[in-house]
């Protein structure tokens, strides 16, 4: 506990039990609870991220300073809002004025969340955010400038102007305390105080062990565990970074013994947790993104997202077991599986609290309140099984009684820190994003980039939608997909519902791709953390990550082109096309492994590159023509193989 008595980790714990305390104590207005919540964040960050690591350094002590000035004018920002909830909430935007303190308050939380940014994150994100910043007050001068006038807006530069940007950006819900943040505090937090604990009290650990019973002795063994163990920690965690970490740091080293290079163990890896963000029913906060963005339940598009989410796995569970065969890469011994179905068993009480999670969530009950029933259920299962190991193991049971009651505590803290710190990595991309919300809306971008992209594609469709996949993995490169997302979407969006394509198709393809950016060179997040854990290449393992995920590339474009891969349409529909794009996927996984019977040829991958893009035409004639093609090559692998016999 002594590790716990710093500013840090007692913010950390303050943060959570504050958010505990607004389900289950006096309710706050989102106006003045979003500010809480995000200035809480950047406190972490300022404690965390110090301007000057150096202590050496001759400018440590002024930084340190201005570290300590920047918390204290987070907790006065906080502060602010709710002494002045009464007015704040009822004031009616464009109407009442901005007053003196509302404009100080409003430009020291621009520049604090900007700065949290550029700590936590780096340069990628805070100079997204800079450049909107300057669009903001730039855009009217681009007016008559040829080659860049089609994306200049009307506002004027003047102090009103000013005004209304900051009363925009800080006294509405729709800038940084917009809906990227609004998501952030009313629903990722709970999911990560739940993930946390879960974490805590053994979760990951027990999806390992299970994936390792499960898929460990078969062809790719520890390959396959990370495939599925990745599935079910992603689920929870939501974050591509922290999968790899936690869940790379038992499967890595196992790879590597089982024969495959650092830069394949770690491309394994860094692929299987970026497929976690897209798995619900966290999705790396994506999922209550996008309900909010369509006013849609979140019940509904996590439901939405399962058939998508598992043909990624499928096409990269295809792409292992064909490497394996390729490369003769066994399955783990029964003996060296160190791992045994009765202690295992013994931990599954742990998914009873998942199931009550979605039980109620699809139930129609609050995600804050069904995420907390989970934790307390968590924390009740946890006791009760210890205690039954304590006194089984010959412990008396009113001794056992307080030491485990003890223990559950401590472990419940430490939680509830690291709950803490895990939400940083949401709510600070979010505010940051929401800037940039905030100018979009200010501005009408979305609407002003749209027509400048079908000026560039010519209305088509498959050109627009490669201009947003190109801009999405480059926002998305360096920064959280929740940040690659929303930038995405606020652009994206509005510019391909003028193809009349469906909403929930087009949140869904920038999403795809702005968690594909964690895998893409040559800034992949995933791949840098799975391949300092195996010791690899980062460039090596970044374009093995990227071939064995690209397969998802081509689901993105499926759910375009049929939304029944989202269950939109007739049964009948939807399990004819997710049949079909999981036999493209299947292709494209022996097509990328380079083996399939035996070794392909190049004519060989060419066709069977060319017949995995055209099954997702859906079309009856390219689909039958394309079984035939693989018949002949299903043959004539055959007869090579028989050959060489």
């Amino acid at each position: 506990m002594r590790k716990l008595l710093n500013p840090l980790s007692i913010f950390a714990i303050l943060w959570s039990c504050f958010q505990i305390y607004v389900v289950y104590g006096t309710p706050l207005d989102l106006m003045v609870a979003v500010p809480i919540h995000v200035m809480f964040a950047a406190v972490l960050v300022f404690l965390s991220k110090p301007l000057i690591k150096n202590p050496d350094s001759r400018y440590y002590s002024s930084a340190r300073w201005l570290d300590i000035a920047s918390v204290l004018i987070c907790i006065g920002i906080a502060a602010y809002f709710y002494i002045e909830q009464g007015r704040i909430t009822t004031r009616i935007a464009g109407v009442d004025p901005v007053t003196p303190g509302d404009f100080v308050v409003g430009v020291l939380t621009v520049i604090l969340v900007v700065e949290a940014t550029r700590r936590l994150l780096g340069r990628g994100l805070t100079f997204v955010i800079l450049a909107f910043l300057v669009y903001q007050f730039s855009g009217t001068a681009m007016r008559g400038i040829p080659g860049i006038s089609a994306v200049a807006h009307g506002g004027e530069l003047t102090a009103s102007f000013f005004r209304r940007f900051l009363e925009l950006q800080t006294l509405q819900n729709e800038g940084i305390f917009g809906i990227p943040s609004i998501v952030s505090y009313t629903q990722v937090m709970y999911f990560l105080l739940f993930g946390a604990f879960l974490e805590t009290f053994g979760g990951g650990k027990l999806f390992i062990d299970l994936a390792t019973l499960l898929v460990g002795r078969f062809r790719g063994g520890m390959a396959k565990v990370a495939v599925i163990g990745s599935t079910m920690f992603g689920a929870i965690s939501g974050s591509a970074t922290a999968n790899a970490a936690i869940v790379g740091n038992f499967t890595i080293p196992a790879m590597r013994k089982s024969g495959l290079s650092a830069e394949e163990a770690a491309a394994v890896e860094a692929a299987a947790s970026t497929g976690g963000q897209i798995m619900p029913p966290v999705m790396g906060a994506a999922a209550f993104l996008i309900a909010q963005f369509m006013g849609e339940s979140y019940r509904n598009i996590a439901i939405a997202a399962i058939i998508p989410a598992l043909l990624y796995y499928a096409a990269l569970f295809f792409v292992i077991d064909s490497s394996a065969k390729k490369h003769n890469i066994k399955g783990v011994s029964a003996a060296a599986l160190n791992v045994t179905w009765r202690s295992t068993f013994l931990r599954l009480y742990l998914f009873i609290p998942v199931v009550s999670l979605v039980y109620d969530i699809f139930a129609g009950r609050s995600l804050s309140s069904s995420t907390l029933r989970a934790v307390a259920l968590t924390i009740i299962l946890a006791y009760l099984t210890r205690l039954y190991e304590k006194t089984r193991n010959g412990q008396g049971f009113f001794r056992s009684v307080g030491t485990t009651a003890r223990d559950i505590v401590v472990d419940s803290i430490l939680a509830l820190e690291s709950g803490g710190r895990a939400a940083v990595t949401v709510a600070i991309p979010c505010a940051g994003a929401g800037i940039i919300v905030g100018v979009a809306s200010m501005t009408n971008l979305g609407l002003t980039f749209g027509g400048f992209m079908l000026a560039i594609s010519g209305g088509y469709l498959i050109p627009s939608l490669l201009i947003v996949m190109v801009m999405v993995i480059i926002m998305g490169m360096g920064m959280p997909t929740t940040a690659a997302y929303i930038m995405g979407s606020i652009l994206a969006v509005p510019a391909l519902q003028i193809l009349d394509l469906p909403l929930i198709s087009i949140h869904f393809f920038v999403l795809y791709f702005a968690v594909l950016s964690m895998v893409t060179p040559p800034v992949a997040l995933a791949t840098f953390v799975a391949a300092g854990i195996a010791g690899a290449d980062v460039w090596k393992t970044g374009w093995i990550a990227l071939r064995n995920s690209f397969a998802g590339f081509l689901v993105a474009f499926a759910l375009v082109r049929s939304p029944a891969l989202l269950l939109e349409g007739p049964v009948h529909i939807i399990i004819l096309h997710s049949l079909v794009t999981l036999a493209s996927c299947y292709i494209m996984a022996v097509c990328f492994s380079g083996f399939w019977r035996t070794h392909n040829s190049k004519l060989e991958n060419v066709l069977m590159l060319s017949i995995g893009i055209s099954f997702l035409s859906f079309d009856a004639v390219y689909v039958g023509i394309g079984l035939a093609i693989l018949a002949i090559v299903w043959l004539s692998q055959g007869a090579r193989v028989r050959k060489l016999a």
